[in-house]
C-alpha cells in the first residue's frame, strides 16, 4: 500500500527549501498575521484546551482557521457554520457546542487530526495534512494548491472554481497556509513546529526560482495505488453516499469522510484512507 504522507513529504520539503513570500503581498500578510495572532490570543484558554486534546499545534490551527472561516471565532473550522447552533452544512448536523473549542475539537476529531500525536507535527506533516484536509485536486492537475502556497512563489496560478470545476488560469486570492504560517512565526517564534525547521524568509530574492515539480496523480491515489478516486466516488454514491459526492476524482474532506463513514459502518479502521481491506469490501458490495 502507498502511504500518502511518505510519498508527499519529498515534495513538501523541496516546495518549503525553494519558496519566497510574494513582496507584493508581504506587508499585508505582515498586517492581516498580527491581528489573527492578536484574535488567538484572545481565545488562548479555548486553543490551550484544543491542543491538550488533539495535540493541533496552535501555528497549524491558527492557519487552518483563517483559511476557513478568516478566524471569525463565531464559527466552527468543521464547515464555517455558527458553532452555537447545528450545523446546516457538510458534516450536517453536528453542534450545538457549548464554546469555539470545543467546535474545533469536534472538527479535528472528524478529520483525524487528534491521531497524528503531538510530537509528530514537524513542517512536512503540518503540510501534509493542511493539503488532505482541502483535498488533493490541484495536485491531480499537476499544480501545487493555492489553499497551502498562494501568495508564494511555489503557487502558479490554478483552483476550484465550483464545485468539480477546475479553471487553470483562476489565480487563489486568499494568502496560503504556509506563508501564513512563516509570518505567525516570525511574530512569535513559541508558535515553532516539532522539528524546528528553518522556514523560509518573508524577503523575496530579485530572480524567483522555479517551484518544485509536482508528483502528478498522487492526488486521485490516496490510499491503494492504481485506483481511481472518481470510481471510488462513483462507487460510494452508488450505495447511498448522502450527500452524492461530487464525482471529480479529487479525494478531498467529503471523500476522506465518506470513507471513514464506510470503514466504520464495515468494522473497518475508520481512517479515511482508502487501503486493501476497505477496497474488498467495497469491491464484495459490488
Amino acid at each position: 500500500m502507498q502511504h500518502p504522507f511518505t510519498a508527499l513529504a519529498p515534495d513538501y520539503v523541496s516546495s518549503l527549501a525553494i519558496m519566497k513570500i510574494d513582496p507584493a503581498r508581504e506587508r499585508e500578510l505582515m498586517a492581516r498575521a498580527e491581528l489573527i495572532l492578536a484574535s488567538a490570543r484572545r481565545h488562548a484558554d479555548e486553543w490551550a484546551e484544543v491542543k491538550a486534546v488533539t495535540g493541533v499545534p496552535l501555528l497549524w490551527g491558527i492557519a487552518s482557521f483563517e483559511r476557513e472561516c478568516d478566524c471569525n471565532y463565531a464559527c466552527s473550522p468543521a464547515q464555517g457554520d455558527r458553532w452555537d447552533r447545528k450545523s446546516i452544512n457538510v458534516p450536517r448536523d453536528l453542534g450545538p457546542y457549548r464554546s469555539w473549542g470545543e467546535s474545533a475539537v469536534a472538527a479535528y476529531r472528524i478529520d483525524h487530526l487528534d491521531q497524528v500525536g503531538a510530537d509528530n507535527w514537524t513542517w512536512t506533516r503540518a503540510l501534509y495534512e493542511g493539503e488532505l484536509f482541502n483535498g488533493f485536486g490541484p495536485r491531480n492537475h499537476g499544480r501545487h494548491s493555492g489553499y497551502l502556497w498562494s501568495w508564494s512563489s511555489v503557487y502558479t496560478g490554478g483552483k476550484y472554481v465550483a464545485d468539480g470545476e477546475w479553471d487553470p488560469s483562476a489565480h487563489d486570492k486568499q494568502c496560503g497556509m504556509v506563508p501564513m504560517m512563516v509570518a505567525l512565526l516570525r511574530l512569535d517564534s513559541s508558535l515553532a513546529l516539532a522539528d524546528g525547521l528553518p522556514v523560509p524568509a518573508v524577503e523575496a530574492p530579485s530572480i524567483v526560482p522555479a517551484p518544485a515539480p509536482v508528483p502528478i496523480g498522487m492526488g486521485g491515489r490516496v490510499g491503494l495505488a492504481g485506483v481511481d478516486t472518481a470510481w471510488l466516488q462513483k462507487q460510494l454514491n452508488r450505495l447511498g453516499e448522502q450527500p452524492p459526492l461530487i464525482v471529480d476524482g479529487s479525494y478531498g474532506r467529503a471523500t476522506r469522510r465518506a470513507v471513514a463513514a464506510f470503514q466504520a459502518k464495515h468494522q473497518l479502521t475508520p481512517d479515511g484512507l482508502f487501503g486493501p481491506a476497505t477496497l474488498a469490501v467495497l469491491q464484495g458490495l459490488a
